[in-house]
Parts: C-alpha cells; structure tokens; sequence
C-alpha cells in the first residue's frame, strides 16, 4: 500500500497512518532543521516524511512491533538515515542532546483501565487523555534547540487550556498551526518554540 508516495507495511499490533498523522504532516515546517526526533513512531510514515528533508532522522517508540515495521517501511523505501530506538517519551535520551524539530502524536483517549495489549499504548492516554502530554511538556526543554520547533497533536477531549497555559507559564511560544474537526473531537497541532529564543 502507497501513503504520500511511500510504500507502507501494516501490522495489528501498531497504530496505523491515519487523520492525526496526515494532519501533523501537513503542518510540519523542516526548514533549516539538522536533526529531528519522532515520539511514538508508529508505523514510521511520519519520520519517513521528515527523512526526506532532515539529514539525522531519529524515531522511538515504546512498542518493539513499531520499531521493526518502522525499520521495514524505512527499507522499503530506500531510507538510510531514520535512526529508531526504544525509549518511553524522553527515558533514554540523554539530557543535552538537542534536536531541531520534535514531534509528538500522543496516545489522548480518557481511559480508566490499564492497557493490556501493546497497541492499547497507541490511545491510552491515562484517565483525564493528559497524562504522555503532560510529561512530554515538562520535558521538552531539556531536548530542544534554541531555535527549535516541536509539533504536539492534542485533541479536545483533553482540555487545550490546559496545555496552553503550561507553555505560556514555562516561557514557551505557541500557535494553533492546523486543525480538524471529527465526529466526537477537534484534533490540533500545536507548533512550539522557546519564547525569544531564550530556553528555560
């Protein structure tokens, strides 16, 4: 199967491309940008995406089924610089290492029970759908460059205040860089940047 001119592979196991993910593509800005980082890779057609346009292409996932597919997409479509990993969010990075351009499809879905399959991590968004995007904004400053932009998907079903005035509080520029309204939610992309440059 061909998705943006990439020929992709599908397994039960891992989150499929899908209206999140073509919504965060089309907002991606890769300009000037030496070295970027996926959160969630997923089935990879996001990094694939930054690959063409980023010399050092990383992805990570907690999901070893995302990783291998990923891999094999990457393969598939003659990529040699996507370089994937395991790593829960920001766990195995080391603070210091600094990438251009971040991008976070967050699993966002307000759920009570624990997560019992591996693709439950893809929507287990803990019970209020906040809880990944909570310890991904608390750590993004520590891996973003000066002048870097991350992209952070959120959906209406986990209050866009709340995320706002964390970034606003924390010396974080945003805008509303794209949306799109479904049935039951708004989904937005959030582009992010260090207030004046300045890191906190």
């Amino acid at each position: 199967m061909e998705i943006l001119d990439f020929k992709m592979a599908h397994d039960e196991n891992v989150y499929p491309p899908s209206e999140d993910s073509y919504l965060i593509i089309d907002s991606i800005n890769p300009t000037s940008c030496f070295r970027s980082l996926e959160i969630g890779v997923g089935s990879g057609v996001i990094s694939l995406h930054l690959s063409k346009e980023i010399p050092f292409t990383f992805g990570c996932d907690i999901n070893p089924h995302s990783l291998y597919l990923s891999k094999k997409n990457a393969l598939a479509n003659s990529i040699n610089n996507l370089h994937l990993f395991a790593s829960d969010i920001f766990s195995s990075i080391k603070n210091g290492f600094l990438f251009d351009l971040i991008v976070f499809n967050p699993p966002y879905l307000p759920i009570e029970l624990h997560p019992r399959e591996l693709i439950d991590l893809s929507y287990h968004g803990g019970l209020d759908g906040g809880e990944y995007i909570r310890t991904f904004l608390c750590n993004l400053g520590f891996y973003l460059s000066n002048n870097g932009k991350a992209y952070l998907l959120q959906s209406s079903l986990y209050p866009l205040k709340n995320t706002t005035n964390f970034l606003k509080n924390k010396n974080f520029h945003y805008k509303i860089k794209n949306k799109l309204k479904l049935d039951f939610e708004i989904l937005y992309v959030l582009e992010i940047s260090f207030s004046k440059n300045i890191k906190v």
